[in-house]
């Protein structure tokens, strides 16, 4: 799984956030996300992949997102792999927890790519589409739907995610 691309392995059971998620991760071309829906898909995932950054949805199906950390953590390489909280739970302690920092549901679109250009700075010259020369212009702190017409809906974007509504396991986990 290595195509010379920054990985960052994102674990969310919503298949509307990841839409929102892989939509952000668009403007980052020299990044290459990686979904999983639940924490053993992550953990099956995990042994094939050499993340640099670990977003992570605390209420997953089948473990907290923090238990899942823990696990993740053992594996070689893993133990210094930045890792951020992404929940709705705004209370969540995520420091004690062992993240890095907490990212709050809804997502705030430009906060997020700052942030991302912050923690994996995009190569000079390469082909980072981030939030300084070409953001969405969308407000801070609305909740993106693909599914409302709107003008700041990408065109043709719910075409290309249609797929990701209908998840199929794979050997390496759950593929959108």
């Amino acid at each position: 799984m290595n195509d010379g691309l920054t990985s960052v392995l994102y674990i969310e059971d919503s298949p509307l956030n990841v839409i929102v998620m892989e939509a952000m991760f668009e403007q980052r071309r020299d990044l290459r996300l990686h979904v999983a829906e639940a924490g053993m898909p992550a953990w099956r995932l995990s042994a094939r992949l050499q993340p640099s950054l670990l977003l992570v949805d605390l209420n997953l199906p089948d473990c907290h997102g923090s238990d899942l950390l823990k696990l993740l953590r053992m594996r070689r390489g893993w133990a210094q792999v930045p890792a951020i909280a992404v929940t709705a739970d705004s209370d969540f302690d995520a420091l004690g927890a062992g993240f890095l920092e907490l990212w709050a549901k809804p997502l705030d679109v430009r906060r997020t790519l700052d942030r991302l250009a912050e923690l994996l700075p995009p190569p000079r010259g390469g082909q980072h589409l981030g939030a300084e020369r070409s953001a969405p212009t969308v407000p801070t702190g609305v909740i993106i739907d693909p599914a409302a017409d709107s003008p700041r809906r990408e065109p043709g974007m719910m075409a290309r995610h249609k797929q990701s509504l209908a998840p199929r396991q794979t050997d390496y986990g759950w593929m959108r």
